[in-house]
């Protein structure tokens, strides 16, 4: 083998090492000196000469073949002596060997310790026998010092040694030389244990299995022989990457098959999930995961050592989403009991014999698994937490279902005649429990974690622990104290806050679509206000549903009714964990010789090929299939040693689905390769771009995870910037300004500080009537007549009114009337339609004052009355402010102003409950900052901008940082509201984080959560058809978005720079329309793409380029706008043409921004950075402009958009900078016909809705609609 070879060899075998079946196999047992001592100790009638501590006698670990197998063959075979490889042959020289010389060479794969491990395969203690054992199995957990898990199997077999086979020759004037004959014979135990990185439990023991059938008929020169061959047959199986695609391979009699995980996130699952409901009852199985779930110091116990590790691995798998961190040993060794002392949380089994010393330890929870008991030590913090009421019934409800018990649910069936039919019968009824357990532990956790997001400030990385503890019912509140302070929870917090999608996200998006499909087809089970009081509730979402407990039939597909998009039939879109059709992938067999490097050559050529086939059998349309294929054939590729290859595979997985990318070993391929690989590698032209990414930019460097912080009242005064952190950080209020203006209130206007006290109370109040809010429901009779998403925003006291008796009702649409003692409410006035709000005392016989509130409502002749009494003032402060509010937002045409008058109210609210200085009364009307400035200041809008303006959509929320709106793109679709949801027309909004955010443009809601593309800002964005969404990104990728089931998931590699700019060209040809897509960068590079295959169909580089902003098609030429002139390209980038700006003196060189072609007229409008001018060439005559066009007030200009016979710019910002401009130009006339001016900064981006309406993206997380004359 040549030293390149060699070296190719060696990097594929640090890549590959990862995703193999096997890491290592080794066998354990006594060396020659310590099994003469035991048998001489059995001579002598020793009580305890049974135990003794075994040492690793052989490891065998890949690469099996190639230059560092040779080079560690005498390590990786130490059984042997030295003088047994050159001098004769013992008959146990296979067996023994020289510890020492061993312990020297031993070469063990990174991150796999040996320390205690002969102990973990002998935890009962390593004993001779003299009578025949079963072969036995048990299962381990390993962990390294940095929390990284492999998981082993260990098979113990028994093997009869003569003493006489112990020594190279027999002692002088000893008995045995005399008499061979007479030796003592003994069964001596030996374990083989397999390591692996994947807990395929299942599977390996089976291979085992299939092991001890040739360990049972071969002597003891081969023992070792076949052990090292069996290591090596695994080591060629690759393990199955997430998805849909199982392995199957043929070992001895059996057909062994590797299950998938079900998503990245998802752990491998080879164990029944049902175990423990044959040890336990339900209600035992919630004690002990409250147990876990609060992190205490947990032990298990039984005699039998494979239960202890099936059934703690349950309980881990039981947990997910959420991650168990801390030790985790589920079999402790006889000699490792001191463990069970450590000051922190574990998972530990042992022994049931070792039950009375370990209950002597303090704080520790004993589960005694065989008999399906919880016992605690005696400590007074140990007492079992309550779970919330409705969760456990419904946990409870869930299992009644679990048929646990599989031999009774099968006993009238009959039997299977044949292995290998009977064996795929148990694994499928295996999964299926095991999906219906899932799904039953995935609803656990998701109640015990239901609205935690609402109680998480994004934008200060804050929890606000006491609110979400005070909406907990109280006798759950201990468990909450407890849980809140655990690792799994924080770590939980910290996967929110960094907006991971996982099994959690996935089940609150579908358990919000369940229960808006409850408020829409039937009315909840409502608590009636009465005169008595507005009863409240807690926890009212942990209330058990009808319907909300899922079925476990998997045989029929789950239809996920209550979401918008109803034809997405994805599991994982909608939470469910349901059956995922699998396909087969069988391996070639074994090659006779697994240690022969040319028939394992052979071996991964043939598996190749079936991959391959594999690849060409399955649809386009198929990613996730076509990713697992590519990402396999890849990992085979690596080694075989085809490094280039294998690089190819990884390529495409980009265009398919990149969350398969596989960037650590992609890194580590290309770091390890050599100087003239590097080169084939960049001189390649599909690896360029991957190249690029990996080598050079550092782009896949992972970013410092901010902590998560759990606020805190203040105990100190605070001056007013402390006071914004920490008034904002609540969540009470967001916008600086507002912040501001509550410290000057609170203050009376003058430079003094908040005190604690006062901050607490305020917090207090304002916490109470939230939750107040939060709890009110209403009777069913009244949610029939509610507006459509009306909100209830405040109920006062029964009190009388001109219409009778009930309780005055407030929402963010209108004033209703609920009447008292009848279920049915009478509507009081929608806000626009009030128009005087006063104070007033009503006649009566009475002599005392009653204090009431009259109401003037627009078309009535008699204003309605109400006897507020004390919350007269309140009611009458936040009606106008209500008021303003509506005002404000018909006005401006934004409904963020309506939001900011419910915050408003809320805030007055709290502080008119407020023990202050002042009358708190007289201090809360002063927070009623729209009611002051509606009719105070004059119109800030107008009239012109006023008139076109339509709504204006809010993508953040207040609770986070808002970011500009880059990029606009709409797609048409079917107006009417019964055509399925996706006909429907879309907005697709592009943000500056990477976040795209899709809207149904017939009723301007966002129906789907957004979409992260990348981390960088967006720069353009094309529709490809209804089924993909192109967008062009800084980070130099094009992503690729499935708009259908809403899923980034792929991208297109090929630019070295920033993507600035995409254009698509329909063709028609042999009757069908077809499409090619240019895309280009700042550095000047233009790629032609073709959409159907995703794959890059040319491309050209444009000399002397450094900022290629825009480009378009026009007459069968590209058009390039590049910094200081617009070029005209041919087809394969040969300049036809230049245009430049003739330089002023004072001025120096004009900067093109943006150019447009208008193909009707033949016409090119292009507007610039430095002229305040939009200048108009026509496209047969480009040396002089026929048309210059001033824009007053215009310092910036970056888009442009042609509707009707209109041509709208936007970008250009007033003097002060704080809002933009859009000039509208008559295309025909060239007369500028409107200015509009943007109230949230300078414009973004510009789209157009079928020539009727025009929408506008700010730098403010806004996009603004326009009406279309």
């Amino acid at each position: 083998m040549t030293e390149a070879s060699e070296m190719i060899a060696g990097n594929a075998e640090v890549g590959l090492r990862s995703h193999r079946l096997l890491e290592m196999c080794l066998i354990v047992a006594a060396p020659p000196k310590t099994l003469r001592q035991m048998i001489q100790d059995l001579h002598n009638g020793i009580a305890d000469a049974t135990d003794y501590t075994p040492e690793i006698l052989s490891i065998h670990a890949p690469p099996f073949i190639g230059p560092q197998a040779n080079s560690q063959a005498h390590s990786q075979s130490p059984l042997r002596k030295p003088e047994e490889i050159t001098g004769p042959t013992f008959p146990a020289g296979h067996l023994f060997g020289n510890m020492e010389i061993f312990k020297e060479h031993i070469n063990v794969p990174r991150g796999i310790e040996l320390c205690g491990l002969p102990e973990l395969c002998f935890p009962d203690g390593y004993k001779l026998q003299v009578e025949e054992q079963d072969e036995s199995f048990h299962f381990l957990v390993l962990t390294d010092i940095l929390g990284n898990r492999q998981q082993g199997v260990v098979l113990h077999v028994h093997r009869e040694v003569k003493e006489s086979d112990l020594y190279q020759a027999p002692p002088e004037g000893s008995e045995l030389a005399t008499d061979p004959s007479e030796s003592f014979q003994v069964l001596v135990p030996y374990g083989i244990c397999v390591i692996t990185k994947f807990p395929y439990y299942t599977v390996l023991k089976d291979c085992l299995s299939c092991l001890l059938l040739e360990l049972k008929s071969c002597g003891d020169r081969e023992f070792e022989m076949k052990v090292k061959e069996f290591a090596a047959q695994l080591a060629l199986v690759p393990c199955p990457p997430p998805g849909s695609l199982q392995l199957c391979f043929e070992l001895g009699p059996l057909s062994i098959v590797l299950s998938p995980p079900e998503d990245i996130d998802s752990p491998v699952i080879d164990i029944g999930l049902h175990t423990p409901f044959l040890c336990f009852k339900p209600e035992t199985i919630l004690q002990i995961l409250t147990y876990i779930l609060t992190e205490r110091r947990v032990v298990f116990f039984s005699t039998n050592w494979p239960l202890l590790t099936l059934v703690t691995e349950c309980f881990v798998h039981y947990l997910h989403p959420l991650q168990w961190r801390h030790p985790y040993i589920p079999v402790l060794a006889n000699q490792m009991l001191d463990l069970v002392m450590a000051p922190t949380v574990f998972l530990m089994g042992c022994h049931s014999r070792h039950f009375e010393t370990i209950n002597e330890v303090e704080e520790l929870v004993l589960v005694d698994v065989d008999n399906g008991t919880v016992l605690t030590t005696q400590h007074k913090g140990l007492e079992t937490p309550y779970l919330p009421t409705a969760t456990v019934e419904e946990f409870l409800t869930s299992t009644q279902q679990l048929k646990a018990n599989t031999e009774l649910a099968s006993a009238h069936l009959a039997s299977h005649t044949n292995l290998a039919a009977a064996r795929e019968k148990k694994r499928s009824q295996r999964q299926q429990m095991n999906r219906q357990v899932r799904q039953i532990f995935l609803q656990l956790i998701g109640n015990l974690l239901r609205d935690v997001s609402k109680h998480l400030n994004l934008k200060h990385r804050v929890f606000i622990k006491k609110e979400f503890l005070d909406s907990r019912q109280p006798a759950s509140q201990p468990f909450y104290s407890s849980f809140l302070k655990t690792d799994l929870f924080h770590c939980f917090l910290k996967s929110r806050l960094n907006k991971k999608v996982d099994a959690f996200t996935r089940w609150e998006r579908a358990d919000s679509n369940r229960m808006n499909l409850d408020q829409n087809i039937s009315t909840r089970s409502a608590i009636t206000l009465t005169s008595d009081t507005l009863r409240k509730r807690k926890d009212v979402n942990l209330k058990p549903r009808q319907g909300s407990t899922a079925s476990i039939s998997d045989d029929i597909g789950y239809l996920e009714l209550g979401s918008p998009r109803n034809t997405i039939k994805s599991n994982k879109a909608s939470g469910r964990i349901g059956k995922a059709h699998l396909r087969t992938l069988h391996l070639p067999s074994f090659p006779c010789d697994p240690l022969d490097s040319l028939s394992v050559s052979l071996y991964y050529t043939k598996l190749i090929v079936q991959i391959s086939r594999a690849i060409d059998q399955t649809g386009s349309d198929d990613s996730e299939a076509l990713a697992v294929c590519f990402y396999l054939r890849g990992i085979v590729r690596l080694a075989q040693g085809q490094s280039l290859q294998a690089l190819l595979d990884f390529q495409n997985l980009e265009k398919t689905n990149m969350n398969f990318f596989p960037w650590d070993l992609v890194k580590q391929t290309l770091e390890s390769m050599t100087p003239e690989q590097l080169r084939n590698v960049q001189e390649t032209e599909e690896l360029k771009g991957l190249f690029y990414g990996i080598m050079e930019k550092h782009w896949d460097m992972v970013r410092p995870e901010e902590s998560v912080k759990n606020y805190e009242l203040p105990k100190m005064p605070l001056d007013k910037q402390e006071f914004g952190i920490h008034i904002q950080a609540a969540g009470i209020v967001n916008d600086p300004n507002s912040t501001d203006r509550l410290f000057d209130i609170l203050t009376g206007g003058q430079q003094k500080l908040i005190e604690p006290k006062m901050f607490n109370e305020l917090y207090s109040h304002w916490n109470e009537i939230k939750s107040e809010l939060d709890s009110i429901t209403l009777a069913p009779e009244v949610m029939k007549n509610l507006l459509e998403n009306e909100r209830i925003s405040k109920v006062s006291n029964p009190v009388k009114t001109s219409y009778g008796l009930g309780r005055v009702v407030m929402s963010q649409k209108r004033l209703f009337l609920l009447m008292e003692a009848h279920p049915y409410c009478k509507e009081i006035a929608r806000f626009r339609d009030i128009e005087e709000v006063e104070s007033c005392l009503p006649v009566s016989i009475f002599p005392l004052k009653i204090l009431a509130l009259k109401i003037k409502v627009r078309d009535r002749k008699e204003p309605f009355i109400a006897n507020l009494k004390s919350e007269r003032d309140l009611w009458k402060v936040i009606i106008r402010e209500m008021c303003a509010g509506k005002f404000l937002a018909d006005r401006h045409k934004d409904p963020q102003y309506i939001q900011q008058a419910l915050s408003n109210i809320q805030l007055i609210n709290a502080v008119a409950k407020c023990s202050l200085h002042q009358r708190s009364m007289s201090i809360a009307s002063k927070l009623a900052y729209l009611d002051h400035t509606a009719g105070e200041e004059p119109p800030t809008v107008p009239k012109m901008t006023s008139d076109a303006l339509k709504h204006t959509l809010h993508l953040s929320d207040s609770n986070s940082t808002p970011y500009a709106v880059d990029v606009l793109l709409y797609v048409p679709g079917n107006l009417d509201p019964c055509e399925c949801t996706d006909s429907h027309p879309k907005l697709w909004c592009a943000l500056s984080d990477g976040r795209v955010m899709m809207y149904n443009a017939a009723t301007w809601i966002m129906e789907q959560p957004p979409i992260q593309a990348g981390r960088s800002r967006l720069n353009c964005m094309i529709g490809v058809g209804r089924e993909q969404v192109w967008l062009g990104s800084e980070d130099s990728f094009i992503y690729i978005i499935d708009a259908l089931n809403m899923t980034c998931n792929k991208r297109l590699v090929g630019h070295r720079n920033q993507v600035s700019d995409m254009v698509q060209e329909e063709m028609e040809g042999s009757g069908d329309k077809t499409s090619q897509i240019y895309s280009c960068s700042l550095d000047g590079s233009v790629l032609l793409w073709d959409p159907d295959l995703m794959e890059m169909k040319n491309q050209f580089q444009l000399p002397q380029c450094w900022r290629l902003t825009s480009m378009a098609l026009h007459n069968d030429q590209i058009w390039c706008c590049v910094m200081y002139s617009l070029l005209v390209l041919a087809r394969d980038g040969t300049q036809i043409q230049e245009i430049t700006f003739t330089p002023s003196p004072d001025s120096g060189s004009i900067l093109m921004t943006y150019f447009l072609i208008i193909p009707q007229r033949e016409e090119l409008w292009v507007v610039c950075s430095r002229q305040a001018n939009l200048y108009i060439w026509k496209t047969d005559n480009l040396n002089d402009p026929i048309k210059i066009i001033p824009l007053p007030d215009c310092t910036e200009n970056v888009c442009m958009i042609h509707v009707k016979n209109q041509v709208w710019i936007g970008g250009g910002v007033t003097t002060d900078k704080t809002r933009g401009r859009i000039y509208i130009v008559n295309s025909e006339r060239y007369s500028l016909e409107k200015e509009l001016e943007a109230p949230c900064g300078a414009i973004g981006a510009l789209c157009s809705a079928e020539d009727r309406y025009v929408l506008t993206g700010t730098q403010d997380s806004k996009a603004v609609i326009w009406k279309v004359d």
